[in-house]
């Protein structure tokens, strides 16, 4: 059992740190911005599952972005941000998006569609906002091991604003300029 989890520490602490902060920001979300009454346990349960699947995926991706750029010059941090914030972070407000959903059955076709027409472009442009910055600190202080759960962290807030928004009763809009 030892050589196991040494042989998958890096894998398990990234799910388990994913998973775990995703859930707690969404129940954080119920309780403290919502003030609800119980628990929405399908809801807590699709965000815990999203996000053991968003942890699997940040393993594998920021293990390839380290395997091809392995420096940590300035040059290669900004390439590494780029890239996250081109490939990776429409692939994780999708997953997000559509993992949720699913999880909370939502399951047609049109839900989906609806779904991620909604939810997309506004949860990526925060993505953009917020961790272009955390990711330049990410890819150039924090060690590989690390990665991850530093994200995990860093993302606390970002995802309790995701659940506060894609769970919104009406939806959030920004006032027009006079």
């Amino acid at each position: 059992m030892k050589s196991f989890f040494r042989r998958y520490q890096l894998f398990i602490v990234n799910i388990v740190s994913a998973s775990g902060l995703l859930a707690t920001s969404d129940l954080f979300v119920q309780i403290l911005y919502e003030k609800r009454e119980t628990i929405d346990k399908k809801r807590f349960l699709a965000a815990l599952g999203t996000g053991a699947v968003m942890g699997v995926e940040g393993h594998i991706w920021y293990s390839y972005i380290d395997r091809v750029m392995a420096q940590r010059t300035w040059r290669d941090v900004f390439k590494k941000v780029a890239i996250d914030q081109t490939i990776g972070a429409p692939f994780y407000a999708l997953t997000y998006i559509v993992g949720t959903s699913i999880l909370e059955d939502r399951t047609s076709s049109a839900e989906l569609t609806s779904d991620i027409r909604k939810n997309f472009f506004p949860l990526y442009l925060a993505d953009c906002l917020i961790f272009a910055p955390i990711q330049l600190i990410n890819f150039k202080y924090v060690p590989a091991f690390y990665r991850v759960p530093f994200l995990s962290l860093a993302a606390f807030v970002f995802d309790a604003f995701i659940s506060a928004y894609k769970h919104e009763e009406k939806p959030m809009t920004v006032p027009e300029q006079a």
